[in-house]
């Protein structure tokens, strides 16, 4: 099935049953949009699982936009994905896979059946764009569990594709409506959705989840606990945020799921004084497994990029050759459906309960209460002598290949680093500033360049395997020359990123 995706930016009005739609044509053209019947079933976990993720999944019918939905929170209103209507009773796996990640193997139940006469009002620009939609909804409702049927009338005001292009104007068109149909009487919803109301809540996770809560006020006198779970919490998060992503093959979500699970690695490993190891380390293994797994779909996926990027800045003439591209292509291809499988499995998807389990209730060392002021210098700096170890051995190595193999620790260790630094002056858990961010952009620094040494060193190897016989062989031998050419410009910043790390010892 085909998914699309639109951004849903609405206001919600509680109004009575003898309330009158006021005039709107001082604002703009006003137009009749018709009537419709809605019949929807919204689902969700036993656990209300996408509830506490204020994620409403729902399969409608009727109306101009019949078919499945989600909807996730976004910066501005809401994302909403929708696909067909199909016959399914259950949602299909396309719609699943978009929430896998948060309701991982727990069924997907109806939760409650609503049914809506909606009439509707655009109101338009005077070249005929539709600016916004006003919905005089009448809702009776059943709360699946309970059996509790409620009925309300309210009016809903949404955007349409002719809305300004700005934040502000699209909030001071918002008001104007908004100013006119509380003079005829209604009220803001006191409730977000729908689904709310149906389940008698204000909010989706009955105002009790993590999405409600602000984050906590932090400073460097804060516990290294409390600092240090906030960036944990959301590197998790993101886990499940973009494990849809993965699925769904966006541009560089393998990536970034790698990434996150580094970050995660690193911040357990850095900080062993705050955590205990002997619940960490045995994530930090789980977490290690599931990245090499997905190691196989980066690698890929680079050595496809490269292989593009090359071919666009010097023109090969073998078919052999431009072939290449399509070549790796196919493999990512088949190396990303290998990704998707580990993450429809047990493996990543009970990994995931349990760092849902670990933040909730983290376990946690007997310095874990130290100010983290005192509890982050010394971790950072530990980091940074394993980076400076490490890059000593590979300046004494050998052999060449002895060299290139440290340089890739060199690198591992740089990048921990990094994520350490990162993580405590980054996000909500920033309480510390200019210069530990400073410290992390000089790790970055080195970790960028010896990456991109590793990744032209690996695109050499595979040329090398690659190339045939003439014509093809000069074509690839011009391919490895420019890519040599890079990697050694790589190692010649080297030395002056190591030293501009160092001046933070």
């Amino acid at each position: 099935m085909t998914m699309t995706t639109q951004t849903e930016i609405e206001r919600k009005y509680d109004v009575d049953e003898k309330a009158v739609l006021p005039d709107l044509s001082e604002i703009a053209a006003v137009e009749p949009a018709g009537e419709a019947e809605l019949e929807a079933e919204y689902f969700d976990t036993e656990n209300g699982d996408l509830a506490a993720h204020r994620i409403v999944l729902r399969r409608r019918r009727g109306g101009g936009d019949e078919g499945w939905h989600i909807k996730l929170p976004a910066a501005e209103g809401r994302t909403e994905l929708h696909w067909p209507l199909t016959d399914d009773d259950a949602p299909p796996r396309e719609v699943v896979d978009q929430v896998r990640s948060r309701v991982r193997g727990r069924d997907l139940v109806v939760i409650a059946r609503l049914r809506t006469h909606r009439s509707l009002t655009h109101l338009v620009t005077d070249e005929g764009a539709p600016l916004l939609e006003v919905a005089d909804d009448r809702v009776s409702a059943t709360d699946a569990t309970s059996g509790t049927l409620r009925l309300w009338r309210e009016w809903e005001v949404e955007l349409l594709d002719g809305a300004p292009g700005s934040a502000s104007e699209r909030s001071t068109l918002l008001d104007a409506v908004e100013e006119r149909l509380v003079s005829a009487g209604a009220t803001p919803s006191a409730s977000r959705s729908k689904l709310a109301t149906a389940l008698g809540r204000t909010d989706l996770d009955g105002g009790s989840g993590a999405s409600d809560a602000a984050a906590p006020d932090l400073d460097a006198s804060s516990p290294a606990a409390a600092v240090l779970l906030v960036a944990v919490g959301a590197l998790v998060d993101d886990l499940a945020r973009i494990d849809p992503l993965v699925r769904g093959d966006e541009h560089d979500a393998v990536h970034q799921l790698r990434t996150r699970i580094r970050r995660l690695r690193s911040l357990f490993a850095s900080y062993r004084s705050v955590f205990d190891r002997e619940v960490t380390d045995p994530l930090r293994d789980r977490l290690r497994e599931v990245g090499t797994s997905l190691g196989e779909a980066r690698d890929a996926e680079v050595m496809r990029d490269r292989a593009r990027s090359l071919l666009e800045d010097h023109e090969p003439q073998s078919r052999d050759v431009k072939r290449l591209p399509g070549a790796l292509a196919e493999e990512y291809a088949t190396a990303h459906a290998r990704a998707v499988t580990e993450l429809d499995g047990e493996r990543w998807l009970s990994l995931l309960d349990d760092l849902d389990a670990f933040v909730a209730r983290p376990a946690l060392t007997a310095d874990a209460m130290e100010t983290v002021s005192d509890a982050v210098p010394p971790a950072l700096h530990a980091d940074l002598h394993r980076v400076l170890t490490r890059a000593k051995a590979a300046r004494r190595a050998d052999s060449e290949d002895e060299r290139v193999l440290l340089l890739h620790d060199v690198r591992k260790a740089a990048k921990r680093l990094r994520y350490a630094a990162e993580a405590v002056s980054q996000g909500d858990a920033a309480v510390f500033g200019k210069k530990t961010r400073k410290f992390a952009a000089a790790a970055e620094a080195v970790h960028d360049l010896l990456g991109e040494h590793r990744d032209s060193m690996l695109m050499q190897q595979h040329l090398r395997e690659t190339a045939g016989s003439e014509p093809s062989a000069f074509d690839y031998g011009v391919l490895h020359e420019v890519e040599r050419h890079g990697a050694a410009l790589c190692l010649a910043d080297y030395p002056a990123a190591l030293a501009e790390l160092r001046s933070f010892k």
